[in-house]
């Protein structure tokens, strides 16, 4: 890849995600880190971003812009996690207690259920202040220890507060997927409490946009036969599809909501 391509697509992560982590970049694109902060070197003197430790986030104010996007490519990516969580929601039945992990894919999900009668369980900040004006919806977020630079709790206390209870539907999105390395999530915490929380589920259902296919993150979360449902979008590799119908997985795509 380019130099030029890989400024533009940590230009598009950084529109998806408002973070970036050095570390993660680096495997991402298999350069070194010195690389990817050369790169954010070069996007922060063009005002794009503003550097962190161990990773940037966008300029605020391009931030606080409601159409700030990389272009057409870009406003696609947020209609298919539009779509997922359409879908997700169909799956919701009244009377059902939920999870809903932390995430933008998972965000779209709450958008779609405030009309139902429905039990959700988050570590979500965002999700939680998304749902907080629901009437039907009874909203619990576990306490926890906050990522920096994200609405993300993790942690001991986020992992005793999940001791003893039951949800029948878990929807966890992911950084990741590959068919060697499985599912994997951005932080080692969080894997954690994806894992406790699959424990509890009585079914687990991945949501994940097409783009996060054959990309590994940091912490593994587990193989991808570890859900029986997946919902993602038509442009998924054909090599997953092929494995999930030989793993009995039921794919679920975007293509009958275009």
């Amino acid at each position: 890849m380019f130099a030029i391509e890989r400024l533009n697509k940590i230009k598009e992560l950084l529109l998806a995600q408002k973070r970036v982590d050095v570390y993660e970049l680096s495997e991402k694109f298999s350069v070194t880190e010195v690389t990817i902060r050369r790169d954010l070197d070069k996007l922060e003197q063009k005002g794009f971003l503003v550097k962190t430790y161990g990773g940037a986030v966008l300029n605020d104010k391009l931030n606080s812009l409601p159409n700030a996007s990389s272009g057409d490519t870009e406003q696609k990516f947020v209609e298919e996690k539009r779509m997922i969580g359409k879908i997700a929601a169909q799956m919701i039945e009244d009377g059902e207690a939920v999870f809903l992990s932390a995430g933008s894919t998972c965000l779209e999900i709450a958008r779609n259920i405030k009309g139902k009668k429905i039990t959700v369980l988050t570590n979500d900040l965002a999700i939680g202040l998304e749902l907080k004006d629901a009437p039907g919806v009874k909203t619990i977020v576990i306490g926890g220890d906050l990522i920096p630079l994200s609405t993300m709790l993790v942690g001991g206390f986020a992992l005793q507060m999940l001791k003893g209870i039951y949800v029948n539907k878990a929807f966890l999105g992911v950084k990741g997927a590959q068919l060697d390395s499985g599912y994997t999530v951005s932080h080692y915490e969080e894997a954690m409490i994806l894992q406790e929380v699959a424990r509890i589920s009585s079914e687990i259902i991945i949501v994940a946009d097409y783009s996060k296919f054959n990309v590994k993150g940091f912490a593994r979360l587990g193989d991808l036969t570890m859900a029986k449902k997946v919902i993602t979008n038509t442009q998924l590799p054909n090599e997953y599809k092929k494995y999930y119908f030989e793993q009995a997985v039921k794919l679920f795509t975007t293509f009958d909501f275009r």
